[in-house]
């Protein structure tokens, strides 16, 4: 008797016969299940014999040796064909913690490939300073804009262009407060103990963009400025596989190039980084089919962004840590999240969160978000060089 008709009869011993067997109609709905999506990538680890016939069953006693969670998908599908043998074959889901992830990359992976001459990444960095005015302390929000104009073609420029944008009370409440002490155009912030003289300076409050600076060259070899994964061109990054598991050993070679003794799990789970970067839908699918299975992933539920956008709250690494940007007694616990786009499976934006009350920030708080404009993605425009900026030999972010 093999195992699985030893585990058949386990599960009804009065089968009708000594030696019960599962017929072929039972193998072919577990391959059937096995086909089905998102079953099909949760058990597709899963080694396979050929039968006598020449086909593909699944090595079940392996299986069975190997993970208790797979047994019991196989006695529920068993025992549900048993017991009702004359009823269609049934649906099955299997539960897991990240499954919204594999259905969105199911979603996705049907879009089409995005056609463009440049790809162009606008992203707003708004974040919250604790200040004061003699005895009076309050929060500004400042707000700068970053937009990166990345070409198709490597004979043509990579435009970045920083602006800052505001610097202004953030609240009514804020506002109140600051007008009380004079309405001052300079503010001194409030920084933690310890912090250099020259990282605490006084802030210009200001309601209409300043400071524009930008850079435009072309880039040699066409090396892409993002360089989290390694140094990668927009050829690396249309030639990445779409299916998950090749996917994760082209990104091990990335790992094994790098210089920083970076743990190869630590890395792994960065590959979130492909969400931001001009990857074709298939592979953005098999990045989240990938992250799906990481155990530093979670996944929350529909939030709105700081935008107003709809999305789908994740956490792809450690979420919690202390912040020092606030300014108070002390560091602030602040919790980041991830929030990606339920219709492209791209990221919407990042937020830093206050985890505890301080003083004048409320639990809960946003303290921080970078957020990618909707004019982000694959453009036939070409950048013109913007006006009223000085051009700068510097790298910008």
């Amino acid at each position: 008797m093999s195992k699985i008709d030893r585990m058949m009869s386990a599960i009804d011993p009065a089968a009708g016969s000594t030696e019960p067997r599962l017929s072929q109609g039972v193998y072919d709905l577990l391959e059937e299940i096995v086909a089905i999506p998102p079953a099909r990538r949760r058990l597709s680890w899963l080694p396979m014999w050929p039968s006598r016939a020449g086909r593909r069953r699944l090595a079940w006693g392996w299986a069975l040796g190997a993970a208790a969670a797979t047994v019991a998908v196989v006695i529920a599908v068993v025992t549900l064909t048993v017991n009702l043998a004359a009823a269609p074959a049934p649906v099955l889901v299997l539960a897991g913690r990240n499954d919204a992830l594999l259905r969105l990359a199911d979603q996705i992976a049907q879009l089409p490939d995005d056609n463009g001459a440049y790809w162009r990444r606008p992203l707003l960095n708004n974040w919250l300073i604790r200040v004061q005015v003699g005895d009076k302390s309050f929060n500004v929000l400042s707000s700068a804009r970053i937009d990166l104009w990345q070409p198709r073609d490597p004979r043509d420029p990579v435009q970045v262009e920083s602006r800052e944008q505001f610097t202004r009370p953030a609240t009514p409440a804020d506002e109140r407060i600051w007008r009380a002490a004079g309405s001052p155009a300079t503010v001194q912030q409030v920084c933690t103990p310890g912090t250099r003289a020259q990282d605490c300076k006084q802030m210009r409050l200001h309601t209409t963009s300043s400071k524009c600076v930008y850079t435009r060259a072309a880039e040699p070899g066409g090396v892409l400025g993002d360089r989290r994964l390694g140094e990668l061109t927009l050829t690396d990054l249309a030639a990445l596989p779409d299916d998950a598991i090749r996917l994760q050993e082209k990104l091990r070679t990335y790992w094994k190039a790098r210089p920083d003794g970076e743990s190869y799990e630590k890395f792994l789970s960065r590959a979130w980084a492909l969400l931001e970067l001009p990857v074709k839908p298939s592979v953005r699918a098999a990045t989240l089919r990938l992250l799906a299975g990481l155990p530093t992933t979670t996944v929350g539920g529909p939030v709105t962004d700081p935008l107003g956008r709809s999305g789908i709250v994740v956490t792809f690494m450690k979420s919690e840590g202390f912040s020092g940007e606030f300014g108070a007694d002390d560091k602030v616990a602040e919790r980041r999240s991830t929030i990606l786009d339920p219709r492209t499976g791209a990221i919407l934006a990042h937020t830093s969160s206050a985890a505890e009350s301080a003083e004048g920030l409320a639990k809960g708080t946003v303290m921080y978000y970078q957020a990618w404009a909707p004019e982000a993605g694959w453009t036939g425009e070409r950048p013109e060089r913007p006006h009223g900026c000085r051009l700068s030999d510097r790298p910008i972010p």
